[in-house]
């Protein structure tokens, strides 16, 4: 299960998250769409992706995802590192709403940890 903080980072009201965010922008992939997350915690990522469908991604439903990421090192060569897992929508806003394009802001919050996929030659679910 993921590990929770027992305080929020500030106190007072300024801010009540209970988990440090990183802005990252990192790909994911969900099925038969691609995004690019904003920020992301131990329990949850926040990304924008772009489609005309308001009725996808619905509030409480549970997506499957993979969050690609490249590691960095001055040691290390770089390798690319694919993280799966699954979540709850717990917010989605209409971020820009084009002639052509919608954009969408969608929060999800992990039903677990996120595991890591050793297959680095492709994305065969979700690509």
């Amino acid at each position: 299960m993921i590990e929770r903080n027992s305080m929020p980072e500030e106190v007072g009201g300024l801010e009540r998250r209970l988990h440090r965010r990183l802005d990252l922008s990192l790909l994911i992939l969900l099925p038969d769409q691609k995004a690019e997350s904003k920020n992301i915690s131990s329990a949850g990522v926040y990304f924008e992706m772009i489609t005309d469908y308001r009725k996808r991604y619905h509030l409480g439903e549970s997506v499957g995802f993979e969050i690609v990421a490249e590691t960095t090192s001055t040691m290390l060569p770089m390798r690319t590192l694919r993280l799966s897992g699954s979540g709850k929508i717990i917010r989605k806003t209409l971020i820009h709403n084009g002639l052509y394009k919608k954009v969408w802001g969608i929060a999800v919050q992990f039903d677990e940890r996120l595991a890591i996929v050793y297959d680095p030659v492709d994305f065969p679910h979700y690509a």
